[in-house]
C-alpha cells in the first residue's frame, strides 16, 4: 500500500513540473543580474515579434498595389474593347473590385506606418534593457555579445553634414601630404555616392507611387466620362458597386517614409548644404510640402544631378592631385 502511494504522490510531482511554463536561463550571474537577462531576452523576442509583423505588413501592401495595378490595367483594357451591357457590367465590377482594393492598400498603409513605429520602440526598449545589463557588470562573452547586440539596435545616427576636402592644387606641398589631400577627397566621394544612390531609389519610389496615383485617378474620370446612365449614377450614390470619389481618391499625402530611399529626401537639407546650390535645396523643401508626388520626384533628381556635378569635380581634381603626387615622387 505504502509503494503505490509513493508512486502516486512521484507521478503528480512529476505533472506539475511538465506543467509549468519554460523558465528563461539567464546566460550568467543571479539575483539582480539574472533579472536583468530575463529582460533582455524578452526585449529581444519583442524585437523579433515586431520586425515580423513589419515584414508581413509590407509584403502585404506590396501585394495590394500590384493587385491595384492589374485590375486598372484590365480596367483600361475593358474600355478600350468593344462596348455592350456585358462589357459595361463586366466594366462595373472591375471597378468596385479596384475600389475595393484601394481602400484595403489605404488600411495597409496606415497599419505598416503604426508597425514601424511599434518596432522603433521596441528596438529602443532592447537598447535600454541592453545597457542595463553593461551597467550592471556583464562580463566575458556575456558582455561582448550585449556591445554587439547594442550596435545592431543602436538608432540610425543623426545626419551630419558633408564637408568639401581642400582641392586646391599646390605644388609646394610633398608626395605625402599630396597622398593625404588624395584620401580625404576619395572619402568625401564615397559619401557623394551614397547620397546619389539613396537619392536616385527615392525618385523612383516617388514617381512610382505617382504613376500608380495618376492610373488609378485617370481611370475614375473615363469612368466618369464615359458612363454617365441614370442606373451608374443612382450606383455610385449608393455606395456598393460604385467607383466614387471619396472612396477612390489616394491619399492626399505622399507615401509612407518607409522607402530605401526617404531618408536621403528628409536629410538632404542638413547633408548637402556645401555640396549643392542653396537653390536645389529650396526647390527640394517647397517640393516636400507639395501632394504632387511628381514634383517631388523631379526635386529630388534635380538634388541627386546636383550631386553627381559635384563628384565629378571632386574626381577631377583629385586626378590632377594624384598626378602632381607621382611626379614629385619622379623628381
Amino acid at each position: 500500500m505504502l509503494r503505490w502511494w509513493l508512486v502516486l504522490v512521484l507521478a503528480v510531482a512529476s505533472a506539475t513540473v511538465r506543467a509549468q511554463p519554460a523558465q528563461a536561463q539567464p546566460a550568467e550571474g543571479q539575483g539582480a543580474d539574472a533579472r536583468l537577462a530575463v529582460a533582455t531576452q524578452r526585449a529581444q523576442e519583442a524585437v523579433t515579434a515586431a520586425q515580423r509583423e513589419q515584414s508581413r505588413l509590407a509584403a502585404q501592401r506590396q501585394s495590394l498595389r500590384a493587385r491595384l495595378n492589374e485590375e486598372l490595367v484590365a480596367i483600361d483594357r475593358l474600355k478600350r474593347g468593344p462596348r455592350g451591357w456585358r462589357t459595361k457590367a463586366q466594366l462595373e465590377e472591375r471597378l468596385s473590385e479596384a475600389n475595393e482594393t484601394q481602400k484595403q492598400l489605404e488600411v495597409a498603409d496606415a497599419r505598416l506606418e503604426d508597425a514601424q513605429r511599434r518596432t522603433v520602440t521596441a528596438r529602443g526598449a532592447l537598447a535600454a534593457a541592453v545597457d542595463a545589463e553593461l551597467r550592471a557588470g556583464a562580463t566575458g562573452p556575456r558582455a561582448s555579445w550585449l556591445r554587439a547586440l547594442r550596435a545592431e539596435v543602436a538608432p540610425r545616427s543623426a545626419a551630419r553634414r558633408i564637408v568639401l576636402p581642400d582641392t586646391r592644387i599646390d605644388p609646394r606641398l610633398d608626395p605625402e601630404e599630396l597622398d593625404e589631400q588624395v584620401a580625404a577627397i576619395r572619402q568625401v566621394e564615397d559619401e557623394l555616392e551614397r547620397q546619389m544612390k539613396g537619392l536616385e531609389t527615392r525618385a523612383k519610389e516617388l514617381q512610382e507611387a505617382h504613376d500608380l496615383r495618376q492610373q488609378h485617378a485617370r481611370t475614375l474620370e473615363l469612368d466618369r466620362r464615359d458612363d454617365s446612365s441614370p442606373r451608374r449614377t443612382a450606383q455610385s450614390t449608393g455606395g456598393t458597386r460604385g467607383f466614387t470619389n471619396d472612396a477612390a481618391a489616394p491619399p492626399s499625402g505622399g507615401p509612407p517614409e518607409s522607402g530605401g530611399g526617404a531618408m536621403f529626401e528628409s536629410d538632404a537639407a542638413t547633408v548637402l548644404p556645401e555640396v549643392v546650390d542653396p537653390t536645389v535645396l529650396d526647390g527640394l523643401r517647397n517640393a516636400q510640402r507639395s501632394s504632387d508626388l511628381s514634383k517631388r520626384a523631379a526635386a529630388v533628381r534635380s538634388t541627386r544631378d546636383a550631386v553627381e556635378g559635384r563628384l565629378k569635380e571632386l574626381r577631377a581634381k583629385r586626378a590632377a592631385i594624384s598626378g602632381l603626387a607621382k611626379q614629385r615622387r619622379q623628381q
